[in-house]
């Protein structure tokens, strides 16, 4: 409920392994607090999922994560 109405962008850049090198907030949502958690839970879900195959790694080095609590995910 609190988040309601607040989107985050971050920037993540990963080792091979899918450990989190970096997480930076490129554009805030205007709340701190939900920006920070949103930090905080890109290192939290360390190690990410990447391609088994290791040469596709450069593709995966830094991804771009927008945080919209309003979207709905489909699985």
């Amino acid at each position: 409920g609190a988040a309601k109405g607040l989107k985050c962008e971050v920037l993540v850049r990963l080792t091979p392994s899918g450990e989190v090198l970096s997480v930076q907030v490129t554009r805030p949502s205007g709340n701190s607090i939900f920006d920070n958690s949103v930090e905080k839970a890109v290192y939290k879900a360390a190690p990410l999922p990447l391609p088994e195959d290791p040469a596709l790694f450069d593709n995966f080095r830094e991804i771009r994560f927008v945080f919209d609590p309003d979207k709905e995910t489909r699985t």
